[in-house]
C-alpha cells in the first residue's frame, strides 16, 4: 500500500466518527422533518383538502424524488473534476430549505382570499427543493463515499433513518393534534413549519462534517455536459450490472401506483377524519426504526442486496393486503409494514448504487439511474391517476402494483451482490 493510500486511510478513521455522527443526525433531522408532510399520507390529503385535482394528488408521494432527478445529469460531470464538493452541497442546501416556510406562510396568509395560488406554493414546494437538492445529489453521494468507508455505509443510512423515524413518531401525534384543533389551511401551515425548523437544524449538522480528500488514484477523465451526456449509452450497454439494477428500481416503482391513495381509501374505509392519519404515520415510521435495524446489520454485513429483496417480498404481501382488509387495525398494521419494507430496501439500494458504481464515474453513474427512473416514477403516478379515476377503488390500482413488485425479482435475483463480486476477483 502506497504511502498516500495510507495517509487517505489515516485521515477517514481520524475524522469517522464525528463524520458518521454528523452524517447520521442530518440526515435524521432532515428526513425526521419531512414526515411532518409525509408524502404518502399527509400531503395527498392536504392537496385534496386544498381542491387539488386527481393527478396532482397522485405525485405528492414522489414529487420530491422527482425534483431531486430532474438536474443531476447537468452537473454531474463537474463533481467527477471536484477535489471538494461540500461547499457546493452548502450552498445549495439554502435553497433545498427555504420553499417550506413560504409555504407555511402562503397557508397561513393567502388559502382564504387566493386558494389556487396557495395549492400551487404548496404543492411546488417539495419539487422546488427537490430540484435544490438535486443539483447537488451526486456530490453528497461523493461526500459520503468518501468519509464513511463502505462496510459502515448501511448503518450510516441505517442510523440517518433510525432517527428520522423517530422523530417521525413524534410527528405522528403532533398531525393528529394539529389537524384536530386546526383542520385545514391553518393545520397544515403548523406542520410546515414544524418541518422547516428540523430541515434548518439538519443544515446546522451537515455544516459539522469534515470533508476529506479523494481516494489516492482516482482520476476522472474531463468532460463537458455533451459529452458526458453521449457516454450514456456506452454505460448501460457495456454494465450488465447497472442494466440489472436499473430494471429491480424502475419494476419496483410499480409500488406508487396504489400508495397515492392508500392513505385516502383507508379513511374512506374506516371512516376516520384527516387527524387519524397521524396514526399512520406513527406506524409507518415505527415500522421504519426496526426494519432500519434490520438493514443496518444485514447491509454492512452482507452487502445491500439481502435487504432489498426482503422489502420486496414484504412489499408485494402489502399490496395484497391493502384489496382484502377493512379494519383500522390492518390499516395500521399494512403501515408499519410499508415503514418496515420500503426503509429496508432504501438501505439497501443506496448501499447497491453506491458499490456498483466505478469511483472515477460514480457521480455519472448516480445521475444517470436518476435519469431513468425519473420519466418511470412519472409514469407509475400517470397510471395510478387514470386507475383512480377510472375505478375509484384501489383493487386494480394493487394489482397492478404486486404484478410489477413480482416481476422485479426477475432482476434483483441475477443482480450480483458488488461485495462478492470484488472478492472473487481479488481472489
Amino acid at each position: 500500500m502506497s504511502e498516500q493510500h495510507q495517509d487517505h486511510i489515516a485521515e477517514v478513521r481520524q475524522f469517522f466518527w464525528r463524520n458518521y455522527v454528523s452524517h447520521s443526525i442530518e440526515g435524521g433531522l432532515f428526513i425526521g422533518g419531512m414526515a411532518f408532510l409525509a408524502g404518502d399520507t399527509v400531503m395527498p390529503s392536504m392537496i385534496k383538502s386544498l381542491g387539488g385535482p386527481e393527478w396532482l394528488i397522485a405525485l405528492m408521494p414522489v414529487i420530491m424524488s422527482l425534483g431531486f432527478m430532474l438536474p443531476q445529469l447537468l452537473t454531474a460531470h463537474r463533481v467527477e473534476q471536484l477535489q471538494w464538493v461540500k461547499p457546493f452541497v452548502m450552498f445549495t442546501g439554502i435553497f433545498q430549505r427555504t420553499p417550506y416556510l413560504a409555504a407555511a406562510l402562503a397557508l397561513f396568509l393567502l388559502a382564504g382570499t387566493h386558494p389556487m395560488l396557495t395549492l400551487a406554493i404548496v404543492a411546488a414546494t417539495p419539487l422546488v427543493g427537490g430540484i435544490a437538492g438535486g443539483l447537488s445529489f451526486s456530490a453528497w453521494i461523493e461526500l459520503i463515499s468518501k468519509i464513511i468507508p463502505e462496510r459502515r455505509r448501511s448503518s450510516a443510512w441505517a442510523v440517518r433513518y433510525i432517527i428520522g423515524a423517530a422523530i417521525g413518531i413524534g410527528a405522528g401525534s403532533v398531525i393528529r393534534s394539529v389537524l384536530r384543533d386546526h383542520p385545514g389551511p391553518a393545520g397544515y401551515a403548523m406542520l410546515h413549519l414544524h418541518a422547516s425548523a428540523f430541515l434548518w437544524l439538519s443544515y446546522l449538522a451537515f455544516a459539522a462534517i469534515r470533508e476529506t480528500r479523494k481516494p489516492p488514484g482516482i482520476i476522472a477523465t474531463p468532460r463537458g455536459l455533451h459529452e458526458n451526456l453521449r457516454s450514456l449509452p456506452h454505460l448501460l450497454r457495456s454494465d450488465i450490472q447497472l442494466r440489472r439494477f436499473l430494471g429491480m428500481r424502475v419494476c419496483g416503482l410499480g409500488l406508487n401506483i396504489m400508495i397515492p391513495f392508500l392513505a385516502i381509501y383507508a379513511l374512506r374505509v374506516t371512516g376516520h377524519d384527516e387527524s387519524f392519519l397521524g396514526h399512520f404515520v406513527t406506524a409507518q415510521m415505527t415500522g421504519g426504526i426496526i426494519g432500519n435495524l434490520l438493514a443496518g446489520y444485514l447491509g454492512d454485513r452482507y452487502g445491500g442486496k439481502l435487504p432489498v429483496f426482503i422489502g420486496r417480498v414484504l412489499l408485494l404481501a402489502l399490496s395484497i393486503a391493502a384489496v382484502v382488509n377493512r379494519s383500522e387495525t390492518g390499516f395500521v398494521v399494512i403501515y408499519f409494514t410499508l415503514g418496515f419494507a420500503v426503509f429496508l430496501e432504501n438501505v439497501g439500494a443506496t448501499t447497491l448504487s453506491i458499490e456498483l458504481c466505478p469511483h472515477d464515474r460514480r457521480p455519472t453513474y448516480m445521475a444517470f439511474i436518476s435519469a431513468v427512473i425519473m420519466p418511470c416514477t412519472l409514469l407509475a403516478a400517470a397510471v395510478s391517476t387514470v386507475v383512480r379515476v377510472a375505478t375509484g377503488g384501489i383493487a386494480l390500482a394493487a394489482a397492478l402494483s404486486a404484478a410489477l413488485l413480482a416481476l422485479s425479482f426477475y432482476f434483483l435475483v441475477r443482480l450480483r451482490e458488488p461485495r462478492h463480486t470484488r472478492a472473487a476477483a481479488a481472489s
